[in-house]
């Protein structure tokens, strides 16, 4: 499964409420959580819900009512959607992507000081 290709924003929005629940949603739970930010027709969360489902990243169960959950975590779509990027953009080279992200002030002082200590850190434990 390569979720990072297949995931729409939309559907992106509705795994994010299913991240940020420990415990499977009924389809009103997550209609009511998307539309505190969204104003989503009930008809468009299901379809979404229903394609996400079919691309085996969410996961229906039936008990009194169908409650859903995430089969893949949040790290894994994240580490999936990065090593795309990485792949199609910087042709496999992290640093390629690290040279574009210090070079567009993507990154805080304060993140280029965490990452140079996460990397003496790295070399350290090697």
């Amino acid at each position: 499964m390569n979720p990072a290709e297949k995931i729409s924003d939309a559907e992106l929005e509705v795994l994010k409420v299913l991240w940020a629940n420990s415990t499977p949603l009924s389809e009103r739970q997550i209609i009511d959580a998307l539309n505190d930010d969204n104003n989503w027709h009930r008809a468009t969360i299901q379809t979404l819900l229903r394609r996400l489902c079919d691309k085996g990243v969410v996961e229906k169960v039936k008990q009194e009512i169908f409650y859903y959950s995430a089969r893949v975590t949040e790290d894994e779509y994240a580490r999936e959607r990065t090593s795309d990027l990485l792949n199609k953009v910087y042709g496999g080279s992290a640093k390629n992507l690290v040279s574009a992200m210090l070079g567009s002030n993507i990154l805080s002082e304060k993140d280029i000081e965490d990452l140079g200590d996460y990397w003496k850190k790295r070399k350290t434990e090697k």
